[in-house]
């Protein structure tokens, strides 16, 4: 909401793939139930409908997966999360878009940063200037 962080995790995935398509599938299916959550739980609080939230992904492979369909997904459990993603997206539970992987802020919360990046992920974090 705004730019406050409303949820945060680093775990380890439930199943092993084998690319890092893959890996960010499983990511993003598991991961769907939480931001419609917490869109009903803000729409809730604030008594009022909320925008659609937005998903930000680094792998254009994921999107073209979940937006267009086709595509080799090597099982069955791999084709039924493509599935529930594409079937939340067409039921506009939210947006896909893409960011660059220099752009994507999250990455800070699981992979150790230096000088530059690491002052812009916390400024954006604490939502001030380190100058």
């Amino acid at each position: 909401m705004g730019r406050a962080l409303l949820f945060a995790a680093s775990r380890k995935q439930k199943c092993v793939t084998k690319s890092p398509t893959d890996s960010e599938l499983v990511a993003l299916s598991d991961n769907i139930q939480f931001v419609e959550l917490f869109a009903e739980f803000m729409s809730f609080i604030m008594n009022m409908d909320i925008e659609v939230p937005i998903i930000y992904e680094d792998c254009t492979a994921v999107i073209s997966l979940v937006t267009e369909g086709g595509g080799v997904v090597r099982t069955k459990h791999l084709r039924v999360r493509m599935e529930l993603c594409k079937q939340a997206l067409q039921e506009k539970k939210f947006v896909l878009r893409y960011i660059s992987t220099k752009q994507m802020l999250a990455d800070g919360l699981t992979k150790a940063l230096e000088g530059e990046d690491f002052i812009v992920f916390a400024e954006h974090m604490l939502g001030t200037s380190m100058a």
